[in-house]
């Protein structure tokens, strides 16, 4: 299966740029998001499945359950189930990742 930027949604709010590529096909239905932060955001609450972010440029960091890690290109973050979170680029900076998730139906 291949999914096009064409046919990726995209999702713009603040300072997060976003496509999300929809896979119903897998089981269970999972998203590939690419996000490019350019501020805070936003805090978030994961449901029953880890989230797994993959740091393709650039450099922040992330507040998972108001513990804080830094994040620089190449790193990875896992999110466990029913966590809340945040993340943001360094302050002035451009923060690109790749988002593994559940479907996320926007």
């Amino acid at each position: 299966m291949k999914i096009s930027k064409s046919q990726a949604i995209k999702q713009n709010w603040d300072e997060v740029h976003s496509l999300n590529y929809k896979l119903p096909e897998l089981s269970p239905y999972k998203s590939v998001v690419f996000a490019e932060l350019h501020g805070d955001h936003g805090q978030v609450h994961t449901n029953d499945l880890e989230r797994i972010y993959y740091i393709i440029e650039g450099s922040g960091e992330f507040n998972i359950a108001g513990e804080v890690t830094s994040v620089v290109q190449g790193d990875v973050i896992t999110i466990p189930p029913q966590t809340t979170y945040n993340y943001r680029p360094e302050t002035g900076k451009t923060l690109k990742i790749i988002l593994f998730m559940e479907l996320w139906d926007n």
